[in-house]
């Protein structure tokens, strides 16, 4: 099972219900997915355990897979998020960005891009200029 929060319980069965409302039929894991802006494999695991807890239902058919509430009140049994570690996990995404923006602001502070897109730019015009002062082969010649 996924390590889902109450928080998140309560906004999948809320994307159930809005999605509900505004198709006027059950929507299906790739409509909630996209509601609430997230990867649709993310979601769907996400559904599962929740029907697995009894929270959802999903309705398979021939034709398409639907997501229904079943007991919204279990919700209440998921643990509720942990604070403290999902500002720990923020705090790490945070450094980790800032650490790829040093790479990256460093990268062409020191003059290295510039250098390397010179060198390429060099080598290229080489080659065009040997290119050049080829003559090409008369293919009605006789070899």
């Amino acid at each position: 099972m996924a390590n889902l929060t109450r928080t998140e319980g309560h906004l999948i069965v809320a994307a159930v219900r809005v999605l509900t409302h505004s198709l006027q039929r059950s929507p299906e894991p790739g409509e909630i997915a996209d509601l609430l802006a997230m990867p649709a494999a993310s979601a769907r695991v996400q559904i599962v355990a929740l029907a697995d807890l009894g929270i959802l239902v999903v309705v398979e058919s021939a034709f398409a897979t639907h997501v229904e509430v079943r007991d919204y009140t279990r919700l209440e049994q998921l643990p509720a998020a942990d604070e403290s570690e999902f500002a720990e996990e923020l705090a790490d995404f945070d450094r980790r960005k800032q650490e790829e923006a040093d790479k990256m602001s460093q990268l062409f502070a020191d003059g290295e891009h510039d250098r390397r897109h010179a060198d390429k730019l060099g080598k290229m015009d080489e080659d065009l200029r040997a290119f050049q002062k080829q003559k090409p082969k008369d293919p009605f010649a006789d070899d």
